[in-house]
């Protein structure tokens, strides 16, 4: 494997700051190959962020194989959809918001950048809390003193640093993920072998009947969520790939490095939350009960470095999202800025509310949107292939369908902002909004798009 550390295209080499924004990348300066894509995407979910939402399975009630077999269901069915969304990026050469202006139109596509940016900037509020919080523990084992002082430099370390690599831009982001993931997932492995004897491999179910299918596709859900945050990033990242790289290459690479991160950390949750099921929702503080103090130290530290990695790109992303919605500067200065903003979030999140709650409710409203969304773009990418260069200001019919996918997903979510009746009494607590929304979403659409 090797890696492009220096490009010839000085508009975005690494170490500098790249030039280009959301205009579309020119051919002359397109490179790289699906497989570099494809070990991004590896990068991407090789952090904690997929442990937590794997053993987030286990606090549903879940037995361990069962548990594993919903994380290979949810990464798989996910996965196919990121990478397809991936290919808009050698075909038009722009980022997912932008290239999704041929399906809703120029001023249609505004809600989606903006939900972009929400994600983007939540994500990176998540990232900076979990990292945080793993420098915190490495903090009060080294003897240092608890207490808000500590906690808020370890907060300020982490945004300053997730924002400085984004500011550099695509081609520098793609080298340090590259050769992060590679550290990340040597101690993972690390950890894996150190907690082997002590994880419950035949571990039951606590719940029984209806509850129990319903916890299981809930699982599916939220696995299929954690990816499906990530949908409308896709072309982020393949966008300077060659026109010529193919669907099927691009498809491949991405959806195959997406779907085995996704599964080998989510099931290695699986299998460190079955150590101790009580204490499914801190992973952290498991790993630092269970583990020998020789693999907590590196494991804590590199979970640090791994969500900071991850930062990266959600920076970079809310950088290109808020100049898609007409922010009037530079790349560079748009990813300061919104970093600036997913700072603020963080310190919300670690200080003053609840995070395991905040986690789960961001993962279920991005599975809310986010899935009719992805599938009106792949039903006009795919099946009624638009290829001028935009149905105007508005779509409606593309816009309606998406409506319509959201509008018939809600009665289906489950969640501490709302429960609705129907998730509650019929489905027994288990959320499949974003299944119906995708399905809906694309349905809707197929009928409306024919008939223009």
């Amino acid at each position: 494997m090797t890696a492009q550390v220096v490009s010839d295209v000085q508009s975005d080499a690494f170490l500098k700051v790249e030039s280009h924004g959301i205009d579309p990348i020119p051919g002359a300066e397109r490179k790289g190959t699906a497989r570099d894509v494809g070990l991004l995407w590896v990068a991407a979910f090789a952090n904690f962020a997929s442990l937590i939402t794997g053993g987030l399975l286990i606090s549903f009630g879940l037995g361990t194989l069962e548990s594993i077999l919903a994380v290979a269901v949810g990464s798989v069915a996910s996965a196919v959809v990121h990478g397809l969304l991936s290919t808009a990026g050698p075909r038009f050469g722009a980022t997912q918001v932008v290239a999704a202006r041929r399906t809703f139109g120029m001023r249609g596509a505004y809600p989606g950048a903006f939900f972009t940016l929400f994600l983007a900037v939540g994500w990176f509020a998540v990232d900076c809390v979990i990292a945080a919080q793993a420098l915190l523990q490495l903090g009060r084992l080294a003897g240092l003193p608890s207490g808000s002082l500590l906690s808020a430099s370890a907060l300020l370390v982490v945004v300053a640093i997730s924002v400085l690599v984004a500011v550099y831009g695509h081609q520098t982001i793609q080298v340090f993920e590259k050769y992060g993931a590679l550290v990340f997932i040597a101690f993972c492995a690390l950890l894996f072998v150190a907690l082997l004897p002590r994880m419950r491999w035949t571990l039951g179910a606590t719940v029984a009947g209806t509850d129990h299918v319903a916890a299981w596709v809930l699982g599916t859900s939220v696995i299929f969520a954690l990816v499906a945050s990530w949908f409308s990033f896709a072309s982020d990242y393949s966008r300077y790939l060659p026109v010529r790289t193919s669907v099927r290459s691009v498809t491949g690479w991405v959806g195959g490095g997406t779907a085995v991160s996704m599964f080998l950390f989510g099931a290695l949750g699986v299998l460190v939350a079955s150590i101790e099921p009580k204490q499914a929702g801190d992973l952290l503080g498991l790993i630092g009960g269970q583990a020998p103090a020789l693999i907590v130290v590196p494991f804590l530290l590199f979970v640090a470095v791994g969500e900071i990695w991850a930062n990266y790109l959600d920076v970079y992303t809310a950088g290109l999202s808020g100049l898609a919605l007409n922010l009037r500067m530079r790349r560079w200065t748009a990813a300061l800025l919104l970093g600036g903003l997913g700072g603020v979030l963080a310190y919300f999140a670690m200080f003053i509310s609840n995070f395991k709650d905040q986690y789960t409710n961001f993962l279920l409203v991005t599975y809310l949107w986010v899935p009719s969304w992805a599938a009106v773009v792949l039903v006009d990418l795919f099946i009624l292939r638009r290829r001028q260069a935009g149905p105007g200001l508005v779509s409606w019919r593309a816009v309606a369908a998406w409506l319509v996918g959201v509008a018939v997903a809600v009665p289906f979510v489950d969640s501490t902002l709302w429960q609705s009746p129907l998730a509650v009494n019929v489905l027994h607590n288990t959320d499949i909004s974003g299944y119906v929304g995708a399905l809906v979403g694309g349905v809707v659409y197929l009928v409306l798009g024919r008939r223009a």
